[in-house]
């Protein structure tokens, strides 16, 4: 097999599997959404698939600036948990607020 095909191939697979967003607007403006931990665990937190925040402490909480779009928030827990995971897709405007609560279930 040539080696330019095979790596247009491989290129082309790892473009259909990527979790890049394309109905992002930038904004000059950015919306803010807060990331709530109302649990005494502490999730890994994920948005896009990107991890924003690690062990995010107990009762505490972070701040994401986006763009206007959509975005998959996750709060990933540990294997042994007390905690559910918790999934949530927030569609943002420039400029507004936004919440995602991690809560006990």
């Amino acid at each position: 097999m040539n080696k330019n095909f095979a790596f247009v191939a491989v290129m082309a697979a790892l473009a259909a599997f990527t979790g890049c967003k394309e109905d992002i607007e930038v904004c000059d403006d950015k919306a803010t959404i807060w990331i709530v931990n109302n649990t005494v665990c502490t999730p890994d937190i994920e948005v896009n698939g990107d991890l924003v925040q690690a062990d995010i402490p107990a009762l505490d909480s972070i701040m994401y600036e986006a763009d206007a779009g959509s975005y998959d928030i996750d709060a990933d827990m540990a294997l042994i948990s007390a905690c559910e995971d918790h999934s949530e897709t927030i569609n943002t405007e420039c400029g507004a607020t936004y919440r995602f609560l991690v809560y006990p279930e």
